[in-house]
């Protein structure tokens, strides 16, 4: 099956601008958060700068999804990418000329959310839209096989760069990311010279005739649409859930890393990267397997699991035990990822891009949980912090998931 994938040009260039823009997202996370650490001394802004990575999903989620059905889906993952691009280059400037800032990391940060944005809602559902129907469990086990490898790279990476070069050499590496994930696109598209063409003549009509009244209406029917659809619900629930009171959680892997078990920039990359890597592992089992079935047991499963793993991470006394628990975690994490892309698929027949971008809008609650956790961290110790969300994350997973169950049998 996996090999079935690969075999599809199309599917390998959009599998592979995914792991450029991953591995960059994750080695800017880490060198954020050993910023706020060790520059400023500040553990709380480590969640506020997470926070600032998500917030675009909460307000351009349904947007951007919504614009991906009026226009062609590439011209946007160009644009967006392009602003990445820029963005980062002038992150490069700052901190070579020493004028990087707080600011400028939020600000950072909240661009390089809008492709995560674009990532999420639009190349994914183009890479959907590119393979066949008795492999898409298996294409998107892959995508989120390299969504986690990027993971486990990119703070590896993030680590030792950030211990020797310091930032630039992080964001250097990080734009070369961008632009090669620029030009794949490029390739994939094929139409460089009608780009500027192109972006001209679809945005314009989008402009004039949508944006008011057309764009909100779309959403607002596209909103009633997924409530109505239950199986759809499911996910968004679920979903919203994990994102609350789950995603934050990764945001205090360096800081109970660094305060708890007083570990080097080296060790905390390695701590890092434990999440992705069995996030990896599970992604390798479910594409090899390839369920076709029990798809939504997989995916509430998968978030029970992580939380767990989370819980026992709390109470690690060394790196190893941490390590392992992360991996642990990260194995359930990859049910749950994999499977919220194949059943937001397989929902409903039209209007994908739309459903995509309801669910990046729900993914996109996270700063609600990081923001909480900024606050609760002040007040109490970190593993104290990371317990309280686990025990209100598993007791709302279990009410969602006895309430559809019922739902289910009517």
């Amino acid at each position: 099956m996996i090999r079935a994938c690969f075999k599809n040009p199309d599917f390998r260039v959009l599998w592979g601008a995914g792991c450029m823009t991953g591995i960059a997202r994750a080695m800017e996370f880490l060198a954020l958060s050993l910023y706020a650490l060790q520059e400023l001394g500040l553990p709380y802004l480590v969640t506020i700068i997470f926070a600032a990575r998500m917030l675009p999903m909460s307000l351009f989620g349904i947007i951007i999804g919504t614009i991906s059905e009026r226009i062609s889906p590439l011209l946007l993952i160009k644009v967006i990418y392009s602003f990445s691009n820029i963005f980062t280059l002038i992150s490069v400037i700052l901190v070579f000329t020493n004028h990087f800032s707080v600011i400028f990391a939020f600000i950072l940060a909240f661009i390089n959310g809008i492709t995560w944005v674009v990532d999420l809602a639009v190349r994914r559902r183009v890479l959907a839209d590119n393979i066949k129907k008795n492999l898409l469990s298996t294409s998107l086990a892959m995508e989120t096989l390299s969504n986690n490898a990027t993971r486990l790279i990119g703070p590896l990476f993030a680590g030792s760069l950030y211990a020797f070069v310091g930032l630039t050499g992080i964001f250097s590496l990080q734009l070369a990311m961008y632009i090669l994930a620029l030009i794949l696109i490029v390739i994939f598209e094929n139409d460089r010279k009608n780009f500027t063409k192109n972006l001209k003549q679809e945005l314009t009509p989008i402009i004039k005739e949508h944006w008011a009244h057309g764009l909100l209406s779309e959403i607002l029917k596209t909103g009633k649409k997924a409530y109505n659809l239950v199986s759809l619900r499911f996910v968004l629930v679920i979903t919203l859930i994990f994102n609350i009171f789950g995603f934050p959680l990764v945001s205090l892997i360096p800081v109970l890393g660094r305060e708890k078990l007083m570990l080097s920039e080296v060790d905390i990359g390695i701590l890092a990267s434990s999440e992705g890597l069995g996030a990896l592992i599970g992604a390798l089992l479910i594409g090899n397997i390839s369920p076709q079935k029990n798809l939504s047991l997989i995916f509430i499963t998968g978030v029970g699991g992580f939380f767990l793993g989370m819980f026992i991470f709390s109470y690690s006394p060394s790196l190893l035990i941490a390590f392992v628990s992360l991996t642990f975690g990260g194995i359930f994490l990859s049910g749950f990822s994999t499977m919220q892309g194949a059943l937001v698929y397989q929902a409903s027949t039209s209007s994908r891009g739309n459903n995509f971008g309801i669910l990046v809008t729900c993914i996109g609650t996270a700063p609600l949980g990081l923001m909480n956790l900024s606050w609760i961290i002040t007040q109490t110790p970190v593993d104290e912090t990371l317990r309280i969300n686990v025990f209100i994350g598993l007791l709302l997973l279990i009410v969602a998931g006895i309430y559809f169950l019922i739902k289910n049998k009517r």
